[in-house]
């Protein structure tokens, strides 16, 4: 496919489309994991006057979208670190379905299921969805920036569809990444960055890349009642929640290991987040990519970055986390042929932990005999773990009636502030 497909789609109505503003530049793909710095690039991106930029494209609640809910959505709802931004949805407002509710052509199974896809696959839903992202943001005269958090396991597929777009793929030291997610359950009660690893490991454990990384891991996926989202979340949770912290790293970095390695074998480009704020001819050469696709942008920093500091933990939590990165370079060199020396490189450079112990003293010894791994996991039996996940889920459906109660019960005395990315158990 030389040229992007614009199929029809029920456009915008003409109020909300701004005079055009000339040939829109190249469509920009730019693949992020959760807590990477993509929302901070993306930002970046978005604030250029010709382009239309696009928040997580795959995200699950744009299947419950509305004009309300993408009040809900912003920054200064919850502890993103952000900093000042419209509503991360507003580019979505003129697409939202009949009644003004879900985004047209959306599919929630888009979020988790079919993580990591060849290019041969066939998935025309997907493929006529992003088509009408990026024929919106044309008929506007704008250059569409569409930033995932949900598509590292599919860059080869969306390159092969989108061939005149730049793919660029972020990637953040996975430690710094994981450390910003427990600290945001730890602090803020957001659960989901702990969470959507482990969905990816629930609905894709299958795939043979995936289950090759988990081995590696050692990190045995949840156990899955059926298809239904709602429910995988909650027998999701229930999994997490019985983890220790090293678990949950080494459950993370196996999704995170996994998906490095599929979107570096697809050729795109790579973005080293935590050398976008320290390395000046990084930063750049990435300014560079996008100014080929006729976007300019400044990358400079507005704050200095974040070092990669102490491990959050203990210190038997922080070797396990440097011996799990040492079985993940130990799966990277396995995929070295199909990566190519550049991308093996570049991959075996950021997971190389940076941390240094919680006492402050660094990791002088990293092999694999200094660090030995813990005693492999042995799960309880699936159908005992499928036995538990289902009593589990059952107990939640009796209790949200009351949880949902007491919900609005607060709301109606003042005594909570309203729905929110934080209220609605979203967080982002």
């Amino acid at each position: 496919m030389g040229q992007i497909k614009t199929p029809p789609v029920v456009a915008p109505t003409a109020a909300s489309v701004p005079l055009p503003l000339g040939p829109p530049g190249r469509p920009i793909f730019l693949h992020a994991g959760w807590r990477s710095r993509g929302t901070w690039l993306w930002d970046r991106l978005r604030a250029g006057p010709a382009v239309k930029a696009f928040y997580e494209p795959l995200h699950e609640d744009l299947a419950i979208l509305t004009h309300t809910r993408i009040g809900y959505f912003r920054p200064d709802s919850w502890g993103s670190g952000h900093g000042e931004s419209a509503p991360y949805f507003s580019e979505y407002a003129g697409l939202l379905g009949a009644g003004g509710r879900a985004v047209r052509l959306y599919q929630r199974r888009f979020a988790f299921d079919g993580f990591f896809m060849t290019p041969d696959q066939a998935d025309p839903g997907l493929e006529a969805y992003i088509d009408q992202l990026l024929a919106v943001a044309q008929l506007e005269g704008r250059q569409p920036v569409l930033k995932f958090c949900r598509s590292l396991g599919r860059v080869a597929w969306m390159q092969d569809r989108y061939p005149d777009a730049l793919h660029t793929v972020l990637l953040r030291d996975p430690a710094s990444q994981f450390r910003s997610s427990r600290r945001q359950f730890e602090e803020d009660g957001n659960r989901y960055f702990l969470l959507a690893p482990f969905l990816i490991l629930a609905r894709n454990a299958a795939n043979p890349l995936l289950a090759e990384a988990m081995r590696c891991l050692d990190a045995p996926a949840p156990a899955t009642l059926g298809g239904n989202f709602s429910l995988g979340v909650t027998t999701t949770w229930r999994h997490v929640q019985r983890l220790s912290w090293a678990q949950r790293y080494r459950g993370f970095l196996a999704v995170w290991a996994a998906t490095a390695v599929a979107a570096a074998t697809s050729g795109a480009d790579m973005i080293d987040a935590d050398r976008l704020g320290s390395d000046a001819n990084h930063r750049a050469s990435v300014e560079a990519w996008f100014a080929g696709a006729g976007l300019a942008v400044d990358l400079h920093p507005t704050r200095p970055p974040e070092s990669a500091g102490a491990w959050v933990g203990t210190t038997a939590e922080a070797r396990d986390a440097a011996a799990a990165a040492l079985a993940a370079l130990g799966f990277v060199q396995a995929h070295q042929a199909a990566l190519g020396a550049r991308h093996a490189r570049d991959l075996a450079r950021t997971l190389t932990p940076k941390f240094t112990l919680p006492d402050g003293a660094g990791l002088h010894s990293l092999t694999r005999a200094a660090l030995p791994p813990p005693a492999p996991a042995r799960p309880a039996p699936l159908k005992l773990r499928q036995a538990d996940a289902a009593l589990y889920a059952a107990l939640q459906a009796v209790l949200y009636p009351l949880r949902r109660a007491h919900y609005y019960l607060w709301r109606w005395l003042g005594w909570h502030p309203g729905p929110g990315v934080r209220q609605i158990g979203a967080g982002r």
